[in-house]
């Protein structure tokens, strides 16, 4: 994912200390946001689903997320999310939205030492759709992690298509191949011997 950090942002980025704050979407019907901050912040984000300046909230239910491995190739790249589920707000979450396909973006800004930050301060790390989610638990402690895979999850994917001529001269106007599949289908044999 290219990351657009111009230079003042590259040059503070490479300094001894530098101060840091994850912002995560989860585009929900009902749109959550929160912060790896101790205090809630706020952000006018290009790509929330709702207009104008969002609160990010430092809930501590959010807890860590994997290794972000970047390449060059068109290939799918995954993240994980991982929240507690002591606090069963997330369970809940998961349970009563429809999470398959809904799109999480993960930003980091560079704050100064009063939390505050510019448009320039802050760049997406990850952009992606949630493929799944599950819930690990042991005696002491309970998470749930969000599966997330990148913008080219679906890329050879083509929704919609069908075996019949009208879907096929859709996409090759001039192929009539479709137009005999009815009178061939029996003579398909799908794994029989």
């Amino acid at each position: 994912m290219v990351k657009n950090i111009g230079a003042d942002l590259a040059r503070r980025l490479g300094d001894k200390q530098v101060f840091v704050a994850d912002l995560i979407e989860l585009h929900f019907a009902t749109p959550l946001y929160f912060t790896t901050t101790n205090i809630d912040l706020a952000y006018d984000s290009p790509t929330a689903p709702e207009s104008g300046v969002q609160n990010y909230l430092a809930q501590g239910l959010f807890l860590n997320y994997g290794d972000i491995i970047e390449s060059s190739d068109v290939r799918v790249n995954t993240l994980e999310l991982q929240f507690t589920a002591v606090d069963a707000t997330m369970v809940a979450v998961l349970l009563n939205n429809d999470y398959i396909d809904k799109r999480v973006v993960l930003y980091r800004a560079v704050l100064n030492e009063d939390y505050s930050f510019t448009n320039e301060d802050i760049y997406t790390i990850f952009d992606g759709r949630i493929t799944g989610w599950n819930i690990r638990e042991d005696t002491k402690t309970a998470n749930v992690t969000l599966s997330i895979a990148s913008q080219f999850a679906d890329f050879n994917r083509t929704n919609g298509r069908r075996t019949n001529p009208a879907s096929q001269n859709l996409h090759f106007p001039n192929d009539r191949g479709m137009d005999f599949s009815p009178q061939i289908v029996k003579d398909i044999r799908w794994g029989r011997p």
